[in-house]
């Protein structure tokens, strides 16, 4: 009997939830996105949209066949997503601002609470989403066997 490959249903599963990431990237793919303290729309935001969905579904495919370039790619793609991250941390003040300029219930409710502490739970999300990342990013290099037996 074949022993099972480690990290197989783990990388399966977020092969998964990468390409149903990829998915939430386009609708609608031309959504504001904040880069650089603004926010972006038209054929910056369809752009951005396009680079995380193919970077998304590329890892979804490079995860599943568990492709030796699937390795490579979760680590160019936390790259990639950490360097997005720092620069919204940087300008989180103008994504603040835009949030709270937001007409109807959403925007009244975000008003209606402290600014400092909106940045505090903003700042301490982004945060816990890149450590996320970056444990993912480990797991696969603790992992990178699974891409090696393909």
């Amino acid at each position: 009997m074949k022993a099972a490959t480690k990290g197989k249903w783990t990388f399966r599963t977020a092969a998964v939830l990468l390409v149903i990431s990829a998915l939430t990237e386009l609708v609608p793919p031309t959504a504001p996105v904040p880069l650089f303290g603004a926010m972006q729309g038209g054929p910056v935001a369809l752009f951005y949209h396009l680079f995380y969905a193919g970077l998304y579904v590329g890892l979804g495919v490079g995860l599943w066949q568990a492709k030796p370039w699937g390795y490579t790619l979760v680590l160019f793609t936390t790259g990639v997503y950490t360097l997005d991250r720092l620069q919204l941390l940087v300008f989180r003040k103008a994504v603040l601002t835009d949030l709270l300029s937001k007409p109807g219930p959403i925007g009244e409710v975000l008003a209606a609470v402290d600014s400092h502490l909106l940045l505090t739970v903003f700042t301490a999300a982004t945060l816990m989403i890149l450590l996320c990342w970056w444990g993912f990013a480990m797991y696969t290099y603790l992992r990178r066997d699974y891409f090696s037996n393909a």
